[in-house]
């Protein structure tokens, strides 16, 4: 087990091992491979150690450190970059017996990105997917650093779309059930027992919609996953993460550093320069590439927005995108727009729609063999 201290040590020693290395070498901070996430030029860091095992620990304990809400992708990325240099000292082993002979010098390369003092990110939610997508601002480019589960309201208790600001933080929160009907019962203490975790994200001053932890971290794995009260609950570990990188590198005009490891409910209110943007959007399909290619994802409309009953009061209408052949065709045609024709794409979609499954992708390349090919 490493100790606090060790770990200390280690994260500052990497750090000034790091300031005398770079590079040209780029990569691709993608936690989900996407041929139009932009690369991101590296740093390089020698980490001296007597075994791999404890060079890549260390250097995941100083990644994880650093930037909380790297990805588990981008760091399995640094860890594969891994090269080594051994160097002859001299013959003969430390009063432990341990061979001293040797000394072995690991290099990594890390994106820049993930080095930053200050980060500015944005958190964007698709309702109808479940999922959020944590985006940072980098050197004049938007990356892509990871994508969550998330639980959202119900149909009769919506997650409202639009573009809002996170304006307020909560530690350790206590939660007063919202129905007017239990308005007689007492409000849930803070702790692993109360249905908002141990820290929420505020960025709706309008309503009561935030994203917060949960005490059913199951439910965020489940396929149906809009039950909430209109709020968007996260994984726990996620939450936890998202705390911990707000606290070191998004907030700067106040130390919260005291928030880190308490337990207790405390409220902060963001200062104007450190609060981040969230989208929250409603779109029942997405075009998106990994390493297999271009695919298209369907999503279960919840809010059942196709029957034209749209709240347009609460709700901002540019981000809800419905499943349509035109919005296919146009969002293919401005992401990819290679591979298949206009002409070909339309009979794709038009047997497609009549034969797909929500929440599961669909690669272009199988389908116009798939539809194409006779």
């Amino acid at each position: 087990m490493i100790t606090n201290i060790r770990t200390f040590i280690i994260a500052i020693t990497l750090s000034l091992i790091a300031s005398g290395y770079s590079n040209a070498q780029n990569i691709a901070a993608d936690n989900n491979p996407n041929s139009n996430q932009p690369k991101v030029a590296t740093q390089k860091f020698e980490v001296e150690t007597q075994s791999i095992t404890e060079a890549d620990e260390s250097m995941e304990i100083y990644l994880k450190d650093h930037f909380p809400i790297i990805s588990d992708k981008a760091l399995e990325e640094v860890i594969t970059s891994r090269e080594y240099k051994v160097e002859r000292i001299v013959e003969g082993v430390d009063t432990s017996g341990k061979d001293t002979t040797y000394r072995y010098k690991y290099y990594y390369e890390v994106g820049k990105n993930y080095l930053v003092d200050t980060a500015r990110i944005m958190w964007q939610l698709n309702i109808p997917e479940f999922r959020s997508r944590i985006f940072q601002f980098y050197d004049n480019d938007t990356i892509l650093i990871d994508t969550w589960n998330n639980v959202v309201g119900t149909i009769s208790d919506k997650t409202y779309t639009g573009y809002f600001a996170a304006y307020k933080l909560r530690n350790w929160p206590s939660w007063k059930d919202p129905d007017p009907k239990k308005a007689h019962l007492n409000a849930t203490p803070p702790g692993p027992n109360n249905p908002l975790g141990l820290f929420v994200v505020h960025y709706d001053e309008n309503s009561l919609r935030y994203f917060h932890g949960t005490n059913k971290n199951h439910l965020v794995y489940e396929e149906k996953r809009d039950l909430s009260h209109g709020c968007v609950r996260n994984d726990n570990d996620n939450i936890a993460k998202m705390k911990e990188f707000i606290i070191k590198r998004v907030v700067k005009k106040d130390d919260l550093s005291g928030w880190l490891d308490s337990k207790k409910s405390m409220i902060y209110m963001i200062d104007e320069a450190d609060k981040f943007p969230v989208e929250i959007i409603y779109k029942t399909f997405d075009i998106n590439s990994d390493s297999f290619g271009p695919y298209i994802e369907f999503y279960r409309d919840i809010y059942n927005y196709s029957s034209g009953k749209i709240n347009t009061q609460l709700n901002e209408p540019s981000l809800i995108t419905l499943t349509s052949k035109e919005n296919i065709i146009e969002e293919f045609r401005k992401e990819f727009n290679k591979g298949i024709t206009v002409d070909e794409l339309s009979l794709i979609i038009d047997r497609l729609l009549k034969d797909k499954k929500n929440y599961t992708k669909y690669y272009f390349a199988d389908l116009k063999a798939k539809y194409l090919s006779k």
